[in-house]
């Protein structure tokens, strides 16, 4: 097959984001003028979502393998999903990537009318008052959940899980008050920081450049380390010449938008290539694996 998608070149590029609008589809948002130029034919963004992700990313795995249905998705639906549902497909054999395009810590933050300062003030709340401390996550089974369960359960702290639908509803639950903490990727956390809520740890092995002031979880008494992070991803069986066209499109757009993704988000592009971007799905997979059992959540498959 030649580089072209199909023999229509000019037939519509479809990416799915498996969230409700205002979580990652922001990111996707930056990159579709560049995305369309680049390949000549209009790139449309569907959000699709369900399942904290899963739905969206199960109708893609079906559609054909010629370039013109895409995901766009993060860590949950491709590596922490498949760990404790059955969700109907597998990363490494329903996919096969196109590029990664963003990777950032997570960080805990607390709501501004919760008065937690840092890991000493959660871990005194959660005693005090076992279960009353609560957080939010965009739903059960990605990474803000398992991530925060594994959190309570190194600490051994009881606290409430609050699943919402979608990351703008797990933000507004925290600005509102329903919840008390949250894990957060780094660009939605700077701009919650600017609203009152408080970035009180970084679950990362290293303090953060862009977070000098800012200690690690680990340098506050809790060895947890994770990653948000965002691919595009095409149907198994996609040619590789199709691969090489819609990510050679995706790193001239992510170039572009460099300077739009860094002042309103936070991060810089974080591009691997196809092949890169599988190893690297490989290795997270073991990390979710490590997650999960840390957070002592039973699979529901």
């Amino acid at each position: 097959m030649s580089a072209h998608l199909n023999a229509s070149p000019r037939a519509p590029i479809q990416i799915v984001v498996p969230f409700p609008p205002g979580g990652i589809d922001l990111i996707l948002h930056l990159l579709l003028p560049e995305l369309a130029q680049r390949l000549g034919q209009p790139v449309n963004l569907v959000n699709q979502p369900g399942g904290t992700g899963a739905h969206g990313s199960l109708e893609v795995s079906k559609a054909a393998p010629d370039g013109l249905t895409l995901l766009f998705a993060s860590q949950g639906p491709l590596v922490y999903q498949t760990q404790l549902n059955a969700v109907g497909y597998d990363v490494q054999r329903s996919f096969v990537p196109v590029c990664r395009v963003t990777s950032t810590p997570s960080v805990l933050m607390a709501s501004g009318a919760s008065g937690l300062k840092n890991l000493a003030d959660v871990v005194a709340a959660a005693r005090a008052a076992p279960g009353q401390l609560s957080y939010s996550s965009p739903g059960p089974g990605g990474l803000p959940h398992i991530g925060m369960a594994a959190f309570s359960r190194v600490l051994g702290l009881e606290m409430t899980h609050k699943p919402m639908a979608g990351a703008a509803a797990a933000i507004k639950a925290l600005k509102d008050g329903q919840a008390e903490l949250i894990a957060e990727q780094l660009p939605t956390a700077v701009a919650l920081a600017s609203e009152g809520a408080r970035i009180i740890g970084v679950f990362s092995p290293h303090r953060l450049a862009t977070l000098p002031d800012v200690p690690t979880l680990t340098e506050q008494g809790c060895e947890l380390s994770f990653q948000s992070w965002n691919a595009l991803m095409a149907p198994a069986h996609t040619p590789t010449a199709v691969l090489q066209r819609l990510s050679e499109a995706c790193l001239a757009a992510l170039v572009e938008a460099k300077p739009a993704l860094n002042q309103k988000m936070g991060i810089d592009p974080a591009y691997l290539g196809s092949a890169q971007t599988a190893t690297f799905i490989a290795g997270e997979l073991d990390r979710a694996r490590e997650l999960v059992k840390r957070s002592g959540l039973s699979a529901q498959k």
